[in-house]
């Protein structure tokens, strides 16, 4: 029940700053890089998403099975050195992957599905053991709520950088074929000294229970994690939530340039929006001490479906879209950032309930089913381009900018009512429940 000290947590925020420096580049931007820029058709981007990211959900088990099978409690503990090590080649991937080679049709392709599947696999090195971390610094519930709610102002600063400052910066240089893979260069740096600081800075101080030896890779270290009932519903909950969250994303500057006419008014909208998270999220902590985590994660699916169902019946005018835009976006953030302080719970109760501790193993599924969100957003934004006629580079049918409506507001909307229920229902873990646990384990 370790109370942890302020640079600690900072520092521990700083690693989801430097993992959103490159994952929030990648599904803010990608899509409208390969249809714009590198000259793929939306429909074999969508194909692309789906099968890389699907590849790369059944490599984060494999992961956690490796960490939790081989990993050893030495002097910088089972997972910080992965922070400092495995940044490197997730950096150098990303900016291969804005990168445009001078390829055939076919060539372009098979560029992209290469370097897209080994930049899913480093992301995967370096983020199973991040978010693995969380659940050996402390066992105390508020602390756990507070290292979610730094994380979640991480989180932020890698947004604000990729959502406000990239796309001025590319505009700084003579094409977006030398900007992008220039500038994510630049963040890249910045995200190598964010995990450094992220390793440097923070302690593992729950240990496996060592009279339990480690298992052998086995089906049933997978199986143990998914009868955890809390785990299943956590994870499903998820899979809609960040499903809304990255379809918003993926077509939001289409909408701008296209429904508003005004690409700049995207960065606007993400500063406005990220700067206002930046005062929400130090709250978070002193809302789930007086309300419970369940209860406020409820509200903000409220939220959401209040704010994006607006979006979609009101009409289309900057303000109008800004706020609205900004208020869902403050509700479905206030679950995602505390998943991080669930799944820390989910983990504690696989080990009252078996006896045994598996933090990579349960992490690593619940990566498996947000990658599994991500692989479904990624192919419905890109296939949902198609399907609405979108055309590169020129003005919109009316019936194409309704389409970019109902991806940017319509299933988001649909998505709260889906979360609010399974959360509200199939998630039986509250924190008075969770403190009986917390006295178990530490007996």
């Amino acid at each position: 029940m370790a109370k942890l000290k302020l640079k600690e947590k900072m520092s521990y925020g700083l690693g989801d700053a430097a993992n959103n420096l490159t994952f929030s580049m990648v599904s803010t931007y990608l899509l409208i890089f390969y249809t714009d820029v590198f000259g793929i058709t939306a429909a074999a981007v969508g194909t692309l998403f789906l099968v890389a990211r699907i590849f790369d959900a059944f490599t984060d088990p494999m992961m956690g099975a490796l960490i939790d099978r081989y990993g050893k409690n030495g002097e910088n503990g089972r997972f910080r050195p992965y922070l400092k090590w495995a940044g490197f080649p997730l950096v150098i991937l990303a900016v291969l992957l804005f990168t445009t080679p001078d390829l055939s049709d076919s060539g372009k392709l098979a560029y992209a599905y290469v370097t897209y599947i080994l930049f899913g696999m480093a992301y995967t090195a370096v983020n199973i053991p991040y978010g693995s971390l969380a659940s050996v610094m402390t066992r105390d519930p508020v602390e756990r709520s507070s290292l979610a709610s730094f994380r979640g102002l991480g989180q932020q600063v890698g947004m604000f950088v990729v959502g406000v400052l990239i796309v001025p910066m590319i505009a700084l240089f003579p094409s977006q074929q030398i900007g992008y893979p220039v500038v994510i260069a630049i963040i890249g740096v910045l995200a190598l000294i964010f995990y450094y600081l992220a390793y440097r800075n923070t302690k593992e101080r729950i240990q496996p229970n060592k009279s339990v030896k480690p298992e052998k890779m086995s089906w049933k270290m997978i199986s143990r994690t998914l009868k955890n009932g809390p785990f299943m519903a956590l994870s499903l909950m998820s899979f809609f939530i960040l499903s809304a969250m990255l379809l918003n994303q993926a077509v939001a500057l289409y909408f701008f340039t296209y429904n508003l006419e005004n690409e700049m008014l995207f960065p606007v909208y993400n500063m406005i929006n990220i700067a206002s998270l930046f005062v929400i999220i130090p709250l978070i902590p002193t809302f789930t001490k007086r309300f419970g985590k369940k209860n406020v994660t409820l509200c903000g699916f409220l939220i959401g479906f209040i704010a994006f169902g607006g979006l979609f019946l009101l009409p289309t005018t900057p303000v109008i879209v800004i706020f609205l835009l900004w208020l869902g976006m403050q509700g479905i953030m206030i679950p995602n950032i505390l998943v991080w302080a669930f799944i820390s719970d989910v983990i504690d109760y696989g080990e009252w309930k078996t006896g045994v501790r598996q933090e990579g193993t349960t992490y690593s599924l619940y990566s498996f089913m947000r990658k599994l969100s991500q692989a479904i957003a990624g192919w419905g934004a890109a296939m949902g381009l198609a399907l609405i006629g979108y055309v590169p580079n020129v003005a919109q049918s009316p019936e194409t900018l309704f389409g970019f409506k109902i991806i940017m507001a319509l299933l988001p909307a649909i998505a709260c009512v889906i979360c609010f229920i399974i959360f509200k229902y199939g998630y039986l873990l509250d924190d008075e429940k969770f403190k009986k646990i917390s006295a178990d384990l530490s007996a």
